[in-house]
């Protein structure tokens, strides 16, 4: 990930840090991501899923369900969906063609980053 990008994430991360104590914010960050994805299916088609995964994800920790998590990585993810969520960031969401494409870079850097953490919730989430 190139330095624009790491400074935009970092900040985003600053903010997710201060959300985890706010389990009613985080929920209405979710339901937020959850329309976004829902309004932009086509725009959305290569990390839909991923994101769907990630709201799962937290959703299960704010209910107290899934607990086998530590709290950098439920701020990693959070900063995710809080940089999704925001229309204006490095490329505005509503600029053609491209306007997924830092939200993308952000994603699947994350995902590879948290690789282990997201197959153990899979395999969870599975079970429940």
């Amino acid at each position: 990930m190139n330095k624009v990008y790491e400074s935009a994430f970092k900040s985003t991360l600053k903010k997710a840090t201060q959300l985890i104590k706010n389990k009613s914010r985080i929920t209405n960050l979710l339901v937020d991501a959850s329309k976004k994805i829902t309004l932009n299916k086509s725009s959305l088609l290569n990390i839909k899923d991923d994101l769907l995964i990630l709201i799962k994800l937290i959703s299960s920790w704010v209910k107290g369900d899934y607990k086998n998590i530590s709290n950098t990585t439920i701020a990693t993810v959070i900063a995710t969906i809080l940089y999704f969520v925001n229309p204006i960031d490095i490329i505005p969401d509503f600029t053609p063609l491209i306007g997924y494409t830092d939200d993308a870079t952000i994603l699947l850097y994350v995902l590879s980053k948290l690789s282990d953490e997201l197959e153990e919730f899979k395999k969870w989430n599975k079970l429940n």
